[in-house]
């Protein structure tokens, strides 16, 4: 498989998407954790999973989201070779909200895995399935804490796999406009071109049995010059991923973009590994703070937010 494009990474310029108040949870005494404390094994993870995933099936797709040709099969947006790290229970808890109130969580049966009908034969086992043999001994080296060090290749199986899990968990819902375009994943089909703008960073968590996603647009306040950004969170046991995609207005392209997050130690707790800081080096893994269960992945979640139109 080609090596993916370089695009722009989420840092210079003068526009900005602004970040939201501090979100309560940052003030919990455990969000991070230092790096000795980090250390847990998949065993412990399989033991204690209880997975938060949501039993849901969209079969409603015609087109494969890549190529363009006929969605005549399922895609697996998480894996079987990692759900069987994690598998699920029973009984799933599902989250939402509507017209920006938060719901409560509601229980509901896990009947199957989390599959969506938005690519063709050819693309599931071609390609894609090339990017889960690629990725695959990364993932299970970081989960099984093996890994020492990410070295370039490491860093962009894992940039090349993360924006085509969030490509992919996009299409989960038919009823919004979607972020990532027809020529953006048609490039990424092709050529492996990670969009322009996008910036994608790894990190360690600890008392995080689950697999999870939370997805998020970000604006910069409405007008002709606007920003809208994309944010992808997720998490499976001791990983979590965050992808960052910005796209500029037509009036602004060319207009380097920068970001404003919300306090956190993130340069001791995220690791980039899109764009490539180091081309030809490595750089160490685990950093020296890492993500706490469920509060941690909130605040991650949260580091970026957007102004109100």
């Amino acid at each position: 498989m080609p090596g993916p494009r370089r695009g722009s990474g989420a840092d210079g310029g003068n526009q900005c998407l602004r970040p939201n108040e501090l979100p309560r949870t940052y003030a919990h005494p455990n969000i991070f954790l230092q790096a000795p404390e980090l250390v847990c094994t998949v065993e412990s993870y399989y033991n204690r999973a209880r997975a938060r995933q949501h039993a849901l099936i969209v079969n409603q797709m015609r087109e494969c989201i890549f190529c363009q040709g006929r969605a005549n099969t399922e895609e697996d947006v998480w894996p079987q070779w990692l759900t069987k790290l994690f598998p699920p229970s029973d009984i799933s808890f599902r989250e939402g909200e509507i017209g920006g109130r938060i719901l409560p969580r509601w229980q509901s049966k896990t009947t199957k895995l989390l599959k969506v009908r938005c690519v063709c034969q050819k693309c599931n086992n071609g390609w894609m399935s090339q990017t889960e043999n690629a990725i695959k001994p990364v993932i299970k080296s970081i989960l099984d804490n093996r890994m020492k060090a990410v070295d370039a290749s490491s860093q962009v199986h894992i940039a090349v796999w993360a924006i085509k899990t969030a490509m992919t968990l996009e299409a989960l819902n038919r009823h919004r406009a979607w972020f990532y375009t027809n020529d953006q994943r048609h490039e990424f089909e092709i050529a492996t071109a990670i969009p322009e703008g996008t910036s994608i960073w790894i990190a360690k968590c600890k008392n995080q049995p689950n697999i999870l996603s939370i997805a998020k647009d970000l604006w910069t306040a409405r007008g002709e010059n606007e920003v809208h950004g994309y944010l992808t969170t997720m998490a499976f046991g001791s990983l979590a991923l965050q992808v960052m995609s910005s796209r500029p207005h037509v009036n602004s392209l060319g207009t380097p973009i920068t970001f404003q997050v919300s306090e956190g130690p993130w340069k001791q707790v995220l690791l980039q590994v899109w764009p490539l800081p180091h081309i030809s080096n490595s750089q160490q893994w685990p950093l020296n703070q890492g993500l706490n269960g469920d509060w941690g992945l909130e605040v991650l979640a949260n580091r970026f937010n957007a102004v109100k139109p």
